[in-house]
């Protein structure tokens, strides 16, 4: 069933519940123009069109909050204006294949939109896995992400077309991706730019991954996770960050380490705010390898870097434990001992499970937070309605790009 219709116009993230899996959708509304900017997804075939109430229809909810264009000569196309995969497990990008459309953007045809594929304008990720698919959805994007690449190595006049677009994030000297940093970002950087368009009121850090935990042997695709902060600021001028967001894939405790070692040393901890949050969405679907090695038996003591990372919590922070409900148990992901650390920093009215925290009779409801001036809050809802989350789409913004005329 779709999310109960929102009294909002403002800028919101909403966290599915996908069981042990990710999948988030931030939206950023400035000026009434929408910006749409997924994170991983986890789109289950037993979910679509579903009669079990134990289930949420993720599907059925983005083609109803996506923003809809003319593709070619169909009308109505859902599209997201920005994709950002973490990390290629098969619990962060299931469901690609069959509900996005991959290839170029030209061949877009009515087919395809009977089928429900969603168009992605432009593509971010890492290739430092690129290599190493262990899915056929890690393959099918794996895929497409080499086309993009492709457009832009060959100059084609089409790379910076919607649908062609990429964000490269870091390097990886096992691929050949000369040539390419117009498009690349690296930890440290700060993107203002979505989609050919310039935000003022939002902006992503970009945190990881950084080459040095990529191996010989066979690469721990958790360990180089993207990881960034979402920042959103009430208005164009005030240099205040009114809610910041992080968003960490599957990075472990080494990973997380670095980040805050790196941030500190740079002095991003305070002149960026780039370790702040009130909202942290927990790594590894409340794993206990965010707070140190496995099994917890044999590393009981969270590591200090860890608990560092947390301190950096302001006011009611929350965090999101994206994966089945927790119970006192031997499992991991999701890990007993690992929410109460959480607990322990932010109360137990602030950790969010989201198999259980938004339930409507036994079916388990995105959390939704709305962006306001004065942090994060959960909306309130309009009675009487079914509709699914959304903005106004009316509207633009006319702003100078941050990196020339390059699309992004």
């Amino acid at each position: 069933m779709p999310t109960p219709k929102l009294l909002m116009a403002s800028s919101y993230i909403k966290y599915y519940p996908v069981d042990n899996g990710d999948q988030s959708l931030i939206s950023v509304n400035e000026n009434g123009y929408e910006t749409h900017i997924m994170v991983d997804c986890n789109i289950r075939e037993t979910s679509k069109g579903t009669t079990d109430p134990t289930q949420y229809d993720v599907k059925a909810d983005l083609l109803t909050v996506l923003k809809k264009k003319k593709v070619n000569d169909v009308e109505n196309v859902s599209y997201t204006d920005i994709f950002i995969l973490t990390h290629g497990d098969d619990d962060h990008l299931h469901g690609f294949e069959s509900n996005f459309y991959q290839g170029d953007p030209k061949n877009y045809k009515k087919a395809n939109k009977e089928k429900g594929e969603i168009l992605i304008d432009v593509l971010w990720f890492s290739p430092m896995v690129m290599g190493s698919a262990t899915n056929d959805d890690e393959r099918c994007f794996n895929k497409e992400a080499k086309r993009r690449i492709k457009l832009h190595q060959d100059k084609s006049s089409d790379k910076d077309l919607p649908g062609n677009r990429i964000v490269i994030v870091g390097y990886d000297a096992n691929e050949d991706l000369s040539g390419l940093d117009l498009v690349r970002r690296v930890p440290g950087d700060v993107v203002t730019r979505f989609n050919d368009r310039d935000l003022k009121t939002f902006s992503i850090f970009i945190h990881s991954p950084y080459q040095e935990h990529l191996t010989d042997e066979e690469v721990d695709k958790n360990r180089v996770s993207v990881v960034f902060q979402a920042r959103f600021k009430a208005n164009a001028t005030t240099n205040d960050f009114c809610t910041l967001a992080m968003f960490g894939g599957d990075a472990d405790h080494e990973a997380w380490a670095t980040i805050l070692d790196k941030t500190k040393r740079h002095k991003n901890d305070v002149n960026q705010k780039a370790l702040t949050w009130d909202l942290f969405l927990a790594p590894h679907h409340c794993s206990w390898t965010y707070f140190n090695c496995t099994p917890q038996e044999d590393y009981p003591t969270p590591v200090a870097t860890s608990l560092e990372m947390l301190n950096y919590k302001r006011g009611t922070a929350k965090v999101i434990a994206s994966c089945k409900e927790i119970k006192n148990n031997a499992d991991n992901p999701p890990h007993y001992k690992a929410k109460e650390q959480y607990v322990k920093k932010v109360g137990d009215e602030n950790f969010l499970n989201t198999a259980v925290a938004n339930k409507s009779g036994k079916t388990p409801q995105p959390i939704i937070y709305e962006v306001t001036a004065q942090g994060p809050v959960k909306p309130k809802k309009a009675e009487g309605t079914a509709a699914a989350t959304g903005g106004s789409t009316l509207g633009a913004v006319n702003n100078t790009s941050s990196y020339g005329s390059k699309a992004l």
